[in-house]
């Protein structure tokens, strides 16, 4: 999972974002009552299922922590066809992810998918507690694909929130999924060039809040050396 384009329910989804070139989409349940989310979000995966699965990138929605009073209401709603997977948000750790992967095999029979099918990415560093858990992925689950983490929502100092992600790159890697930051701020500089330090950092793929920034990272992720000098304007 090398580009992932974020969707807010605050606007309304459209499904040309299946066209952005992102490996997957995600669908957050912010910005409107988590129930009137909950059904927009569904409905754009039913829109999406028009296209074929191999032609679109992979749909997952954010979902309330695995402690949440919410999470069994979104799951219930969201859990069908042409849903991916879901982000698990404020992850602690393994027995989060082992919580979630019991539900999502319930919802999956319930709803007559194939077991397993329904992938986990663990937002896994957005709290200080939440980095004490980074080493108990492995094994966790098969449903888990990736680490991820916004180092802009982490409550802490800078040099804090820059070990959490070297932290949360070493327990992906221990885990053999991958490790996704969200868009780092632009300081100068073309971003392709903010995503290849990230890619240098340990990251193996990143979140975006828009299609422009999906063509930054996947040029960025493809390995290629990246050129850092400061451009001139025309």
């Amino acid at each position: 999972m090398r580009s992932v384009l974020v969707l807010s329910a605050k606007a309304p989804l459209s499904l040309q974002a299946l066209d952005s070139g992102a490996c997957a989409l995600l669908l957050r349940l912010d910005g409107v009552s988590r129930e009137e989310a909950r059904a927009g979000a569904r409905a754009f995966i039913d829109g999406a299922r028009e296209k074929s699965a191999a032609a679109r990138p992979q749909i997952f929605v954010q979902v309330a922590p695995a402690a949440s009073d919410e999470i069994d209401a979104d799951l219930e709603t969201l859990v069908g066809e042409g849903l991916d997977g879901v982000f698990l948000e404020a992850c602690e750790g393994g027995q989060d992810v082992q919580q979630l992967s019991v539900k999502l095999a319930v919802k999956e029979a319930e709803a007559g998918l194939p077991a397993g099918v329904l992938k986990i990415v663990a937002l896994a560093a957005q709290t200080p507690a939440s980095v004490f858990g980074l080493g108990s992925y492995r094994g966790a689950s098969q449903r888990l694909v990736a680490l991820a983490m916004d180092r802009a929502d982490f409550l802490g100092a800078p040099q804090a929130r820059a070990t959490a992600g070297a932290l949360l790159c070493l327990g992906a890697a221990a885990a053999g999924v991958s490790a996704l930051a969200a868009a780092p701020a632009r300081r100068g500089g073309s971003r392709v060039a903010a995503y290849a330090d990230l890619r240098q950092e340990g990251f193996t793929g990143a979140m975006a809040l828009s299609e422009k920034e999906v063509a930054a990272i996947n040029v960025a992720f493809e390995g290629k050396e990246i050129d850092k000098r400061p451009r001139s304007s025309p």
